[in-house]
């Protein structure tokens, strides 16, 4: 069995509010913009398992198998955004430190 890659659209789907790009930052994509994006993708993934796991409980969904995907989905993209956010302020804590 096979296991693909997480792709890279999950962590950091389309920003809602993403601002164009000016001529000098074309192809250029800011750290926060990413975080923000991990940010924004991550609460619809979550969004989705709980309107899924809703419709699954009310009996309007009867397919749990992909009820259980979202919600998993949503767990792991929750788990690295969370993982990123402490090893962020552990580094942000190490240079503060070097001061």
């Amino acid at each position: 069995m096979r296991i693909n890659s997480f792709p890279n659209e999950v962590l950091l789907g389309a920003n809602k509010m993403a601002k164009e790009p000016t001529g000098d930052q074309k192809g250029q994509i800011s750290f926060v913009d990413t975080l923000k994006d991990a940010i924004y993708s991550t609460n619809d993934l979550i969004t989705d398992a709980n309107k899924a796991s809703l419709a699954l409980a009310s009996g309007k969904a009867t397919n749990i198998h992909e009820a259980m995907i979202k919600m998993q989905k949503a767990d792991i993209a929750l788990r690295l955004l969370i993982t990123s956010a402490n090893k962020l302020i552990e580094g942000y804590n190490e240079l503060s430190r070097l001061r």
